[in-house]
Order: structure tokens, then sequence, then C-alpha cells
């Protein structure tokens, strides 16, 4: 990598431009009550690998790893790859990933520059935000005590939802399964369809281009929370 790349990443790794817990937080609150479009979507291992297809990495290299189809991806998938990179470009705000080894933060930034996707004109924020956000109360605290109408999407829509319910959610909407890239159109779709305030997807690597879709198409805030959603149905608490 290069010296610019090195200086983006001990920015990030130093957290000089990356919006905290808190700031995250009341960027979802305002954006839901002045009723304004945001995206928050994340960049794991999954999302770079895929980014990473054949324009930094081989592909077959890619498909050795395994849990990529259990995240949604069937390598090689180059229009997934694009379209990817199209929606961290139009996203509101990028989760990277702050670890060092190989196919995390190192591999964003080559996969980034390999797509023309420039890290310095981007709000960046961790990509556990998802776990920062459920951890500190801030995710229950954005469904419900803000009351926004909610859509689920995701495999564990149901299971979720339920729990969510429970909690005292108003959830107006499952979009479930979600079976991959391929399967993305239908979603979108769909929840264009559908009248809601918040989408909370838990989708894999489709769920960054589903949340931002969803939230320049729709107008809505659009929220991926990956595996928080199986950490919620699991404890069967919000």
């Amino acid at each position: 990598m290069g010296k610019t790349d090195d200086v983006i990443i001990n920015k990030i790794i130093k957290g000089e431009v990356i919006l905290d817990t808190n700031q995250v937080y009341e960027y979802v609150k305002n954006s839901l009550k002045n009723k304004e479009k945001a995206s928050v979507v994340r960049i794991g291992d999954g999302e770079a690998l895929t980014l990473a297809q054949q324009v930094v990495l081989p592909w077959k290299q890619v498909a050795s790893h395994g849990f990529l189809r259990y995240a949604g991806v069937k390598v090689p998938d180059f229009k997934g790859r694009d379209a990817l990179a199209l929606s961290i470009k139009q996203a509101d705000i990028v989760g990277v990933p702050i670890n060092m080894m190989p196919n995390f933060l190192p591999l964003t930034v080559k996969a980034f520059k390999a797509h023309n996707i420039d890290l310095n004109k981007m709000k960046l924020t961790n990509a556990c935000i998802n776990y920062f956000l459920y951890n500190t109360g801030k995710l229950k605290s954005i469904v419900i005590d803000e009351k926004p109408r909610v859509l689920i999407i995701g495999n564990k829509g149901k299971e979720l939802s339920r729990v969510l319910k429970r909690a005292g959610a108003n959830v107006v909407g499952v979009i479930s399964p979600v079976s991959g890239l391929n399967d993305i159109d239908r979603v979108v779709r769909s929840a264009l369809k559908q009248n809601f305030d918040l989408a909370l997807v838990a989708a894999g690597v489709p769920a960054v281009i589903i949340c931002e879709r969803i939230a320049n198409g729709k107008g809505k805030v659009a929220l991926d929370i990956g595996h928080v959603a199986n950490n919620i149905v699991k404890s069967g608490r919000f």
C-alpha cells in the first residue's frame, strides 16, 4: 500500500475520522425526527472480499472463503461486486473495520481504492457500530422511544419481529428471507411498496445495498444491524 493509504489507515485506527456511537445515534435520531433519509452500512471481511473480486484478488482466491456463500455471495459475482461499490459510494454513514488483519481494514482500503471510493470524503464509523448501538441501549431507544414504524428485513425477520413487538416496537412489516445478492432487487421493490420510517436489515453482504437503496429510494432510515439480529433472537429480549 502507498503512503496515502497508510495515512487514512492511521486516521481510522486512531479514531480521528470515525463517528462515535453517540454521534451515529444522534444522526439517526435526527433523521427520523426530521423525516430525512439515512443509511448506515457496515463493511467487514465479507464485503471487502466481495469488492476485491478480480480488482484486488483473483476471484478464485476470493471463492476459497467458504463463509461468503452464507453471507449471500456466490463467487464470482462481478455484477454484485459493482452494485456493492456503488451503494457504498451513495451510503450516508459507512462502518469500516478497525481490525488490521489482512482481509479487514487493509483489504477494505485496497478494494475501495480499486473502485474509486474515497474514504476521505465519507462519513465513517466503526464497522461494529451495530453492536455499540445495541450494547449501549441506543438501538432500543431508536426503535422504542422514537416510535418509528419499523420494517424488518432478513432471514431472522420473523423471529426478530416477535421479540421487538414484545418490547413495544411498532413493527409494520417483515421481508424474509433474503436469498443473496441476486435477491436484492425483489427485496428492495417489496420494501419500497411499504409504509415505514425505519428499516432494520440483517442480510449479510446484501444488507449494504438494501439499506442504501431503501434510504435513497424511499427517503427513509435504514440500519444494517447484522448479527445483532441473531443476538436479539437468541436472547429473546431487546
